[in-house]
């Protein structure tokens, strides 16, 4: 697949990468945005027994699906642009989704256990350490199904 240079935010170069978070999202054109250098992506990823804990700051609502979309450092968090609209926990899932195909694991195995109402989110990935989730965010490494 190739890889376009999008733009440079905080010090870290973001591409574009065309892959589907599910066959019916493919058709509809999502992407996902991942850095190629990591700074600050770790900066979003807390150890967690089971895993790990990520902090995002998602944006329901908009025209495309973007995961990640960049680095808030005001709230040490990543953002997310999601299609879905905040109704009923589709947004939410929509995130789960999107982030269980960036890992390659089931959409089981990723919660969102904090923020179910609110913009800022705190998502469990479980079985995944800190180091894999840094490398699978910033898109050095690819998921495996």
């Amino acid at each position: 697949m190739p890889l376009i240079c999008d733009f440079v935010v905080d010090g870290c170069e973001f591409l574009r990468l065309a892959i589907g978070v599910s066959k019916a999202l493919s058709r509809a054109g999502c992407f996902f945005l991942f850095m190629t250098e990591t700074p600050r992506i770790r900066e979003a990823i807390d150890p967690h027994p089971r895993g790990v804990l990520i902090r995002f700051d998602v944006a329901p609502g908009s025209t495309s699906l973007l995961v990640p979309t960049g680095f808030n450092p005001w709230r040490k968090a990543l953002e997310a642009k999601l299609t879905e609209k905040p109704t009923k926990g589709k947004a939410n899932l929509q995130l789960e989704r999107a982030l269980a195909e960036i890992f390659g694991i089931g959409a089981d195995r990723v919660q969102v256990a904090a923020g179910l109402k609110s913009s800022r989110k705190v998502v469990l990935v479980i079985g995944v350490d800190a180091d894999e989730a840094e490398r699978k965010l910033a898109g050095k490494e690819s998921s495996t199904p």
